[in-house]
């Protein structure tokens, strides 16, 4: 099974992230009544034994998190994971909910409710793009120090894990968080029998 992307399948699936993003970004900042942005999306096949670490470089490993963790099935399956430190997760509560400060579940509440949104909006345009559905699962939350936020059973059945990750940023509220969409073995084969379709589609 070839699981590495050629050129123009990365460029496409760069092309369908901007504008899956792109919508997200829009959503957040009607939940949020503010200016934010998401950085450009970065995208890299890795072995399965590597995610915790490529997770852990773009974070920093002297917070908590808050994380979620949001599956969905289809032709392109895979799962969402959003992670949020603990200082930006009680800003959040505090913009979301007016008050100073939120307790331990207005937090929770709060990073679910903009999870629902942003991997939702994210996966769903993006899927739209490739002219496919996907269904959705309940999203887990958890609050892990940053070796725990990858739990090396879920991926050692797996030999290639695609990562897609951006940035949430809304600077003035002092909000960031770090979206990773996570695909595995044969739903990378089908990705890129989505992507190639698209391309026909697009170029003939």
């Amino acid at each position: 099974m070839n699981l590495q992307f050629n050129e123009d399948q990365l460029d496409a699936l760069r092309e369908f992230m901007n504008v899956s993003i792109g919508a997200a970004t829009a959503s957040m900042a009607n939940l949020l009544n503010a200016f934010g942005t998401m950085h450009i999306p970065k995208i890299e096949v890795c072995n399965s034994d590597e995610l915790a670490v490529k997770i852990q470089e773009s974070i920093d490993i002297r917070s908590m998190y808050f994380v979620t963790k949001q599956l969905f099935t289809g032709k392109f399956g895979g799962e969402c994971m959003f992670v949020i430190s603990e200082d930006s997760s009680i800003n959040l509560g505090r913009h979301l909910y007016s008050i100073e400060n939120p307790s331990f579940d207005d937090i929770n509440d709060a990073v679910i409710e903009l999870t629902n949104i942003l991997t939702s909006t994210i996966v769903s345009r993006l899927t739209q793009e490739l002219n496919t559905q996907v269904q959705f699962f309940v999203p887990s939350l958890q609050f892990l120090d940053p070796s725990s936020i990858v739990d090396e059973e879920d991926v050692a059945e797996y030999s290639k894990i695609i990562i897609i990750s951006t940035i949430l940023d809304f600077q003035d509220q002092q909000i960031i968080g770090n979206i990773y969409i996570l695909t595995k073995d044969e739903a990378i084969e089908s990705l890129k029998v989505l992507i190639d379709k698209k391309i026909e589609e697009i170029y003939g």
